[in-house]
């Protein structure tokens, strides 16, 4: 594979550990800036929510900028939102720091994955592309527990510290090595939005953002959980976080695989009961270490799996308009992200952080049902709708 697509990996490998990384450090945050676990966990939120509603509305109003120019552009305003992170002295400037990441962080991850498939031949297209979803991948499996390592060690601000200086050395790569890259005509935003009439389609949108609602109500709260129900210590949670990173990519490929050998449909709803059932089961195995990383295990590769059923299931549903899908259904996971967040923190400060697996588990029961009744909509009714 070209050795530019690896650079702009590492590129979403960089800013997809900023995001990913506040579920290891949550508890040190909350404890040095003196706020509350629920609190802290807004970080995620916002993150996610501007993110989801943000991207859309900037690749639409920098649609004319040469790509390679606003990649490093996107990667400065990161690398300042980063070194704003660190000097934080209290909650607020770092919640406004989340909202320069999450800007910038949008445009990085859209631009990788674009330019990578723009500079290798047609026949490689789809392989680039997952390529850079490795990088994502590898995010959750090295860069949380190594975000959460280096956090207990020398406070979390360091973690950024290391970020920002990693989003240097890429930036220089490329600029260094990506080629110029003309603008592409872009689909204005009333265009996209008119391609969600469909309910068939609006309701697998819904999939996405329930799914990740119940992952994010205890997956946000994961360190602070383990330390109440287990007493476990941060570098006990950092192998805790790795083994679910090593299952998270091994989910992948497995609803991938299951995708092409049981179809999309019945692949979204196995995936979706076992998601549910693991995390549900996750108050019953933290008696011991060995039930607990089995149970993690179960729970991240079932957390990634009907990802790429559901995309399967969006370009079969809507040809004519999967590429618009696919960028709706990543805002989607990003909602329910926020969501999930939210949630969490609401059952954190009203009830007990014991409780949020049981919550989360309902929540992706809820998704169930949404996949049933898009999978139950006719689809000629709803390829007029979708013909915008």
């Amino acid at each position: 594979m070209d050795r530019r697509v690896w650079i702009l990996t590492i590129a979403a490998f960089v800013v997809g550990t900023v995001e990913l990384v506040i579920a290891g450090i949550i508890e040190m945050i909350a404890q040095d800036l003196q706020v509350s676990v629920a609190a802290a966990g807004q970080l995620v939120t916002v993150y996610s929510l501007v993110f989801a509603l943000g991207s859309p509305v900037i690749i639409s109003l920098t649609a004319n900028m040469e790509r390679r120019r606003l990649l490093i552009i996107a990667m400065c305003v990161f690398f300042a939102g980063n070194i704003l992170s660190i000097i934080s002295p209290n909650f607020t400037l770092l919640l406004i720091s989340r909202v320069v990441l999450a800007a910038s962080c949008s445009v990085i991850i859209i631009l990788s994955i674009t330019l990578a498939a723009s500079i290798v031949p047609q026949a490689l297209k789809g392989r680039a592309i997952g390529i850079i979803f490795m990088g994502l991948s590898a995010a959750l499996m090295l860069g949380v527990p190594l975000g959460t390592w280096i956090g207990d060690r020398w406070g979390w601000r360091m973690t950024f510290v290391l970020i920002a200086a990693l989003t240097l050395i890429v930036a220089l790569c490329v600029q260094r090595f990506l080629p110029k890259t003309p603008p592409q005509p872009s689909v204005s935003l009333r265009t996209q939005l008119g391609t969600l009439k469909s309910s068939k389609i609006l309701s697998v949108h819904l999939v996405s953002i329930l799914q990740m609602t119940g992952q994010f109500t205890i997956y946000a709260y994961i360190t602070p959980y383990l330390q109440t129900t287990m007493g476990l210590s941060a570098p006990i949670i950092s192998l805790v976080l790795l083994v679910y990173g090593l299952a998270g990519i091994a989910g992948g490929w497995i609803g991938g695989w299951s995708s092409d050998k049981l179809g999309p449909r019945k692949t979204i709803i196995l995936t979706l009961v076992l998601h549910a059932a693991a995390i549900l089961l996750l108050p019953y195995a933290v008696s011991n270490l060995f039930s607990l990383l089995l149970v993690v295990a179960v729970w991240c590769t079932f957390n990634m799996a009907p990802s790429p059923a559901i995309q399967s299931y969006l370009i079969e549903t809507a040809p004519e308009s999967a590429d618009i899908q696919l960028s709706f259904n990543t805002s989607s996971l990003h909602i329910g992200v926020a969501l999930g967040s939210m949630i969490g923190g609401f059952v954190v400060s009203q009830y007990s952080i014991s409780v949020n697996p049981v919550a989360g588990g309902l929540i992706i029961l809820l998704s169930i049902l949404s996949a049933l009744y898009s999978m139950t909509r006719k689809k000629n009714r709803e390829a007029v709708e979708q013909a915008v």
